[in-house]
């Protein structure tokens, strides 16, 4: 029974997705629909608990933090480990997503991996997977039954992006559970940012990683640096997996007015305040407080909403409840062809799929 009210709420929300989509509004006019699903409005409402509790595992490079919704009343969430760029050792940075995520009812694990420049790219997996393991025994041990680890969800940013994928490729040499789905997101290697031997590439057999496992690879198109050729170089080795579980996608810049959104490699971005923990060595709160709204910033905008957001909520769904991801990877589907309305009713220039794998292999 300790499901019930999960599940019932996860069937509550599918159940009125169906019914928008097959209404004849739908028919007429998919956009508008896709417009009020997507909206920050639409997050907010899928924010059901109201305070989060903070678990802090390790130090320095070792540290973890981990996000869990506070007094859940139901048990067997689904866990995400969620990687972040180089330098990026403070979760602001992507705290509005972290945001979402956990208090739509995921328990989110954000290792620290490296303690400024002085750690080395060929460590930062394994450091990462060791500060994992350990956040999950110690969260397993403080809440029993809290999360069930047949329902995780790997995604990452920038060199992230690529722990998170070498940790999907072999998760029981670090001790993990097995990825239901994963996102790779603007996905950079050694070579962005060292030099020398220590800029050999740390991406691991990607022609291993499982067939079965749904995974995205997405950037900004401004993104030319890091994130383009690395998502297609990355997606290129991933013809094993077929169309049904492989999207590769970037979302472009655009402007409107004197307004201009540029996807570049920042474009992932939504910081939030509450989440600001720039000492991997010092106490933080142990607890984030409620906040109605998101919290307005230059990163946050249409391609957080109706892209990166979208995808890793409706990852984070399937992984929960099994929910299904036929539009997520139908390439045609009116969702990855749209980035919401500008204020002036124009719509976002639309993002660009590609498939680098040969005919034969879709």
């Amino acid at each position: 029974m300790h499901r019930t009210l999960h599940t019932t709420l996860q069937a509550l929300i599918a159940g009125f997705l169906t019914f928008a989509l097959s209404t004849d509004a739908w028919a007429e006019n998919p956009r508008e629909a896709l417009a009020k699903q997507y909206s920050p409005q639409a997050y907010q409402a899928q924010r059901i608990y109201h305070d989060i509790s903070v678990m802090t595992v390790g130090d320095g490079p070792s540290r973890a933090y981990v996000f869990i919704p506070r007094n859940p009343a139901h048990q067997n969430l689904p866990v995400i480990l969620f990687h972040h760029g180089w330098l990026g050792m403070n979760p602001k940075n992507f705290g509005g997503l972290i945001d979402v995520l956990v208090r739509k009812g995921n328990v989110v694990i954000y290792p620290v991996y490296q303690d400024g420049n002085d750690t080395a790219p060929q460590l930062v997996t394994n450091i990462a997977g060791q500060a994992d393991a350990s956040a999950l025994a110690r969260l397993t041990a403080a809440y029993p039954g809290l999360i069930d680890t047949d329902k995780a969800l790997y995604m990452g940013f920038s060199m992230g992006a690529t722990i998170s994928l070498n940790l999907a490729i072999d998760p029981a040499r670090y001790g993990l559970p097995t990825p239901r789905a994963l996102m790779l997101i603007s996905p950079g290697d050694a070579h962005h940012v060292a030099r020398g031997p220590q800029a050999a590439s740390i991406i691991g057999h990607v022609e291993t990683l499982p067939a079965t496992l749904p995974t995205v690879v997405v950037s900004g198109f401004a993104d030319t640096s890091i994130g383009v050729p690395t998502a297609r170089a990355i997606t290129a080795r991933m013809c094993h997996l077929p169309e049904k579980n492989r999207l590769l996608i970037f979302f472009p810049s655009d402007s409107n007015g004197s307004t201009h959104t540029q996807a570049g490699h920042g474009s992932p971005g939504a910081p939030d305040s509450r989440y600001d923990f720039p000492d991997s060595r010092a106490r933080v709160a142990t607890s984030i407080p409620w906040k109605e709204d998101f919290e307005p910033s230059g990163s946050l905008n249409l391609l957080d909403y109706y892209g990166y957001w979208r995808i890793a909520t409706t990852l984070a769904d399937f992984v929960a409840s099994g929910s299904p991801l036929a539009d997520l990877f139908d390439r045609q589907a009116p969702a990855n062809h749209f980035l919401g309305f500008w204020p002036d009713g124009s719509s976002y220039a639309a993002p660009v799929i590609e498939d680098p794998c040969p005919t034969a292999a879709r």
